[in-house]
This record gives structure tokens, sequence and C-alpha cells, in this order.
């Protein structure tokens, strides 16, 4: 994997989902990759009650059966059954990038089943456009990719050529941190602070324009657990770093 270019992994990822979807006749999002698993790919998807890992996939009576412990939201569901898909096409997966299976790490091919989950819940084929129409609202977006998880979403913008840091804060400490063109702290700057904590304060979206920043901020609030997730955009004219 090491030898592969990050592009070429993508595109080929992408292409194959493009393929499924197509497929299965999905047009539009949300994906329901639960739905998806057992009407199109003929998976049984069941809840374990005496499941200890998130999700566990097994093949049966000729059909493959992914087993779900219960979890607090239909997201994570949705996004370990997007896995399991992953993981069930990986060969086909490492046939169109080159690679026998028997040379594939077992890390390499964890991170290739991860990747497609997050492309599969949030397809570049719409989300490219869609980010840029709703001017990235975190909220607006996770209406119309239902199925996904506010920290997918995310994580998605950094697979976008616009550059931004994306945070993502639970209960005021840095969950997640990362940027797709400058190099970034494990800490906030002055504009970041700001409006997370005005977010945490009022739980409510908010932008902050501040020095070479703006940052924009949603709150993820529910049962005692506060999480935030910031964007951020340089507005100087910054260099950015080469991807």
């Amino acid at each position: 994997m090491e030898d592969l270019l990050r592009d070429d992994v993508t595109l080929t990822v992408d292409r194959m989902i493009d393929d499924l979807l197509d497929a299965a006749r999905i047009v539009q999002p949300p994906v329901d990759c639960i739905a998806l698993a057992q009407g199109h790919l003929g998976m049984v998807v069941c809840l374990d009650r005496r499941q200890t890992a998130r999700g566990r996939a097994q093949r049966a009576a000729g059909k493959m059966q992914i087993y779900l412990r219960p979890e607090p939201t239909e997201e994570r569901h949705q996004w370990t059954v997007a896995h399991e898909i992953g993981e069930h096409l990986k060969p086909e997966l490492l046939q169109q990038l080159g690679i026998e299976p028997t040379e594939a790490k077992a890390m390499a091919g964890e991170s290739l089943a991860n990747l497609f989950a997050y492309r599969l819940l949030v397809p570049t084929q719409w989300f490219a456009a869609d980010a840029r129409r709703m001017d990235f609202d975190l909220l607006a977006l996770k209406q119309r990719y239902s199925t996904s998880s506010h920290e997918v979403l995310a994580w998605r913008w950094l697979d976008l050529p616009e550059p931004c840091v994306v945070t993502i804060l639970d209960n005021g400490v840095i969950h997640r941190r990362r940027s797709n063109a400058w190099p970034t702290k494990r800490e906030l700057n002055a504009a970041e602070a700001k409006c997370r904590q005005r977010v945490h304060d009022r739980g409510e979206p908010h932008v902050v324009r501040a020095g070479e920043w703006s940052v924009q901020g949603w709150p993820v609030h529910a049962n005692g657990w506060k999480r935030e997730v910031l964007r951020s955009v340089r507005d100087d004219g910054f260099e950015v770093m080469p991807r």
C-alpha cells in the first residue's frame, strides 16, 4: 500500500462505490447501508445483544451475516455495516489496485475498509457539490446525509480541494484535529477558541472571523455529552502546503 498513491486508491474506491450505487439504483443521499447490504448484496444484518465488538461478520448458509451490538445511535450501526461491506468487497478492490490478497497487510486492509465506509456513507459524487452549495453547513449536510454521523461528514471535508482545518472537541477536549492544507498544532487558535466557547455555551451554530481566520462551529450535544465541530479557513491568502 505504501507504493500506491493515495489518489489512486481513493479514485478506485470512489469508482467502486459509484458502480455499487448505480447497480442498487441509489441516486441520491442518504445511503442506507443496512438496506443496501440486505437488499442488494444479499447479506443478513441482525442485532446480537451478546456481541461485545462493534460488529462481526461471518459466512453461514452461503450468505454473509453481520452481527451488530446494541448502539446508542443508528449512525453507528450504519458505519459498522458500511465497514463490513468494505471488507466484503476488499478482494475486488485489491484486484483493481493490482495487489494480490496475500501481499496485502492486515493494517492496509483495515484502512481500506475504513476508507470505503467513509466514502460509501458520504459519496464523493454528491458530497463535493452539496458541501459547496450548503456553504459547508454541517447541520444542513447532516439532514441530507442522515445515515452518516456528524464526525464522518466533518472528516470528509478534508477530502475536498478547499483548504481547511477540522477540529472535533468532546467536553472541551480536542478529540481529533487535522488539516488538508496547513501544518497544525493540537491547540486552538484565538478565533477557534472563541467560536468553540460560544457554541459550547449557547448550543447553537456560530461563526467567528478574527485575524486571518474564519471559523464555523456547530454543537452536537446530547445526553450530557457536549461535542463541538469546527471548520477553520485562513483568509489572508497564506499559501497552502502541497497535499
